[in-house]
């Protein structure tokens, strides 16, 4: 994790932007320990979707319960993203990080110990979401405050590493715990990771704070929140009720109104919670973008791939887990190396070309076979994992660079937003194309069918499924048409997928056009002091010369020990 700096970073360096001694010696350590706590808030977004089963028999859930011991955490989660970094500037971060940690220990714990009805289920879950707010922001924040500004792009490149693979991370760990042990285990496994977490982080990470002792926009952040959680509720209700649903035109209304309200409130505001100037930075605004898109396409991916492997590839829930861990590793290994290339070849020439990967994974998948090997996965998604690499460590740089160094809550929580809303978009966006042209390509079967089982047929691959196997244990003629049934049902899923997996390409190829036009060329300054990058646009001919560093002392926070 300690891999140097092309140019050697010293402790006068360090001191000259505010950063104590006892914190420049320990900063790798430091690292270490925010991955942690990230991984402890990541992996509680994916680590209970293969523990559904178990919790509908054990509680009697229904299908909407089921959808909401889910969805529950990242509604709150995404919601309170923005609040959370800004109380974590104003009043401590390392603070808010243990308070956020303990918060998340103490919900998942209730509920494999003390929950016994679905609506206890459903509050731990939310009050999970409230402890991973308060933890994922103040990490990065933190690492924006204790790295030396030359050191801090490989930081935040093996930070964005982690994020990246995270959620899959928590999946397959889950996905090998629940082969031996039951839904408790899914909840337990957070728990352990916080504890653990917060007893380091109690021990190691320094504490910092806003130095010019920044307000908290309280009305700004409730405006926020209100947008963010009736636009995400919007974006996951609508794909299965529909706009025409009460409570999804609510959601969307208070949605809209909100976040004009908060635009309007923060262009007046005397200390916004997000500055809107920001977005005359072709660099902040280019990072916003890209970050959402590339999310957007990983997470719908994802959302096929666990269907492909499980009910096309018929792989367990323990072998689907960790099928995905090698097509990780590219993003793990290349992260840090990331801030290099850009030294040498400059943002534009990064993230393109890490664009074109990613367009390239897709394509692949377009080309797939109705039933694929594991090798047309591997390769496919390793070139997904290596473009995303190129793209997520320049994006993230440019995010925080762009804002002060004592607001770092503030290119956080930016960051985590548009990572939540992209991959909630990518998941009810091309899940729902999935769905509607899987129905499409099966109808002709499913029409053929009787009753319950052509609706089955027809509304899913796994409810195609689970009919074709009734019809094989019961044999006779029944049993000689499961087969056929099965197979038409997969090769309609499977072009239902391709066909998502073209719109993802295309999404991936249009970023990239976007940023060949947009980025200035000759940038390569991801290494500038936070708050250095202008807040609003340069020509391409004065962008040929990196930001110049800021006298560090004007915005740089001394973490105390």
């Amino acid at each position: 994790m300690s891999t140097p700096a092309t140019t050697p970073v010293t402790l006068d360096d360090a001191l000259a932007e505010g950063i104590s001694e006892r914190t420049f010696r320990r900063r790798w350590a430091i690292l270490a320990t925010l991955c942690l706590g990230l991984m402890t808030a990541m992996i509680a977004n994916m680590s209970l979707n293969l523990a559904l089963p178990d919790l509908a028999v054990d509680f009697s859930l229904t299908q909407l319960e089921l959808t909401w011991v889910v969805e529950a955490f990242a509604l709150v989660f995404a919601a309170l993203l923005f609040i959370a970094a800004a109380i974590a500037d104003r009043y401590g971060r390392k603070r808010t990080m243990m308070v956020g940690l303990v918060i998340f220990v103490l919900a998942s714990l209730y509920a494999p110990f003390f929950a016994s009805t679905g609506a206890e289920l459903i509050a731990s879950r939310a009050v999970m979401g409230i402890g991973g707010a308060l933890v994922m922001p103040t990490t990065l924040s933190l690492v924006n405050v204790v790295f030396p500004s030359k050191e801090r792009p490989r930081a935040i490149a093996i930070w964005a590493a982690v994020a990246g693979v995270g959620m899959m991370i928590g999946s397959v760990l889950t996905g090998v715990l629940l082969h031996f042990f039951d839904w408790h285990s899914a909840f337990l496994l957070g728990a352990v990771f916080g504890v653990v977490s917060l007893v380091v982080t109690a021990r190691i990470v320094p504490e910092s704070v806003d130095e010019k002792v920044t307000p908290v926009d309280w009305t700004g952040g409730a405006l926020i929140t209100m947008a963010l959680a009736g636009i995400v509720y919007t974006i996951m209700e609508a794909p299965s009720h529909g706009f025409d649903d009460t409570m999804t035109i609510v959601a969307a209304v208070v949605g809209a109104a909100s976040l004009a309200a908060f635009i309007w409130w923060e262009l007046r505001a005397t200390h916004p919670m997000l500055d809107l100037s920001l977005f005359r930075s072709s660099r902040f605004t280019l990072s916003v973008i890209s970050v959402t898109l590339t999310f957007f396409a990983m997470m719908g991916a994802f959302f096929g791939m666990t269907q492909i492997f499980q009910l096309v590839m018929d792989y367990n829930s323990l072998i689907t887990s960790l099928a995905f861990i090698p097509a990780m590793l590219p993003m793990m290994i290349v992260g840090p190396f990331v801030p290099t290339i850009v030294e040498k070849v400059g943002t534009r020439w990064t993230v393109i070309p890490g664009l074109l990967l990613i367009a390239g994974g897709f394509g692949l998948m377009t080309t797939w076979p109705t039933v694929p090997a594991y090798w047309d996965f591997l390769i496919a998604m390793s070139l997904i994992t290596f473009g995303m690499a190129l793209v997520m460590t320049p994006a993230t740089n440019m995010m925080m660079a762009s804002v002060p160094r004592n607001r770092s809550g503030m290119g956080s929580a930016m960051n985590d937003t548009t990572r939540e809303l992209g991959a909630s978009l990518g998941i009810a966006v091309l899940g729902s194309l999935i769905a509607n042209q899987y129905a499409s390509n099966i109808a002709p079967v499913a029409e053929d069918l009787p009753g319950e089982a052509g609706a089955a047929v027809g509304d899913s691959l796994a409810g195609a499924v689970a009919v074709t196997d009734q019809m094989s244990a019961g044999g006779g003629t029944a049993a000689d048409g499961a087969s056929q049934i099965a197979f038409a049902a997969q090769e309609a899923f499977m072009d239902a997928n391709q066909y998502a997996m073209a719109i993802s390409a295309v999404i991936a190829i249009g970023t990239a056009i976007l940023m060949l036009i947009a980025l200035p060329r000759g940038d390569k300054s991801l290494s500038a002091e936070p708050g250095s990058a202008p807040h609003e646009d340069r020509s391409a001919a004065d962008a040929e010369e990196p930001a110049p560093a800021s006298a560090a002392a004007s915005h740089s926070t001394t973490p105390s020990q």
